[in-house]
């Protein structure tokens, strides 16, 4: 199950009822009369939530949403802070929730209780990471578009061992955008079999250390450890994508772009939810979108769901943080 957690945006986030609106909106003698004592009495359970340190929790679509008791714009006790991470973390087992979204406030406030909680409730913390399989051709489109060229004038260089059904429907996706697929791989007997299936487009798998990389400007690395990537002669300008859980290459001689994250820009709808709990202005886009994509689902669908939702990158971010536009410039003025 999937909890949000995020500071308090405004006291009606607490009150865990609609009913104020309603009277507001019939804008009658009475019902004005019945708004001000009923604000009165949801402003008094606001402040026994922040005195006792008590958890808003509220269910929204298919997750839950925890709100601890306090804005961001306040001096937060670090006692209260650490009382209301016990109750969350008896809410979490409770909900049997075992994936999160921290708001960003709450993320820099939490500190190593962060990774306490990592720890001893083994949850899995959402960062954005988890689409980068799913936008490879995207970031590479916007790489390549502000290197004034295309995909189907580049070759593609893939790194992997493991043989993934995720894998295997990403190389047939990117098989249809770029001049060559190359595959690098310890696997070479299992890739090949596959390669040859896919007969229809130019698909090579090596696995020569000195040779295989050595000229490639576009490295996807799938799942090469830092130590497996350094016994690979690797083109010094080249542009490498990191999935989720892949260490930074920090090769000595290298003076390429490494790309760690995407920001993306989606659809109004979907803004407009995640709008509605206060969760758009407190979280990243990314992440949120991370949160509703179903990947149990196959790589075509989850594919389909993002050309609807109209997924489009914004930023992409490298080692040192956003990758500047003389970046992807200096890239380009190595690789011509």
């Amino acid at each position: 199950m999937l909890g949000y957690l995020k500071l308090k945006t405004n006291n009606e986030e607490l009150y865990e009822t609609g009913f104020l609106s309603k009277l507001k909106e019939k804008n009658t003698t009475l019902s004005r009369l019945q708004y001000q004592i009923c604000h009165l009495f949801y402003e008094g359970v606001v402040w026994i939530k922040k005195y006792f340190n008590i958890i808003t929790i509220k269910q929204i679509y298919q997750a839950y949403l925890l709100i601890f008791p306090f804005e961001s714009s306040q001096k937060i006790n670090r006692k209260k802070l650490k009382k209301c991470m016990q109750k969350v973390k008896r809410l979490m087992n409770k909900y049997k929730i075992d994936t999160i979204v921290l708001s960003k406030e709450l993320e820099n406030l939490l500190g190593e209780q962060k990774q306490e909680l990592q720890l001893e409730q083994k949850v899995h913390m959402m960062n954005g990471k988890g689409l980068m399989p799913y936008l490879i051709k995207e970031i590479l489109e916007y790489i390549l578009e502000k290197q004034n060229t295309k995909t189907q004038l580049e070759d593609l260089y893939i790194c992997l061992k493991e043989v993934k059904q995720s894998y295997l429907q990403n190389i047939a996706f990117l098989a249809n955008s770029f001049r060559t697929i190359n595959i690098v791989t310890p696997n070479i007997h299992q890739y090949q079999k596959i390669a040859d299936k896919l007969e229809d487009h130019i698909i090579t798998v090596t696995n020569n250390k000195k040779k295989s990389l050595k000229k490639a400007k576009f490295i996807v690395n799938f799942d090469f450890t830092k130590q497996e990537m350094k016994k690979y002669t690797i083109y010094r300008s080249a542009v490498i994508l990191s999935m989720e859980n892949c260490e930074d290459y920090d090769y000595a001689g290298f003076d390429g772009l490494q790309i760690r994250r995407a920001d993306i820009d989606v659809c109004d709808e979907i803004k407009e939810f995640f709008s509605k709990y206060h969760l758009l202005e407190n979280c990243c886009l990314t992440t949120l979108y991370e949160s509703i994509i179903n990947q149990k689902q196959p790589f075509y669908k989850i594919k389909e769901q993002m050309l609807n939702d109209k997924i489009k990158i914004v930023k992409l971010y490298g080692t040192k943080g956003e990758v500047a536009q003389k970046e992807y410039e200096m890239t380009q003025n190595e690789t011509a």
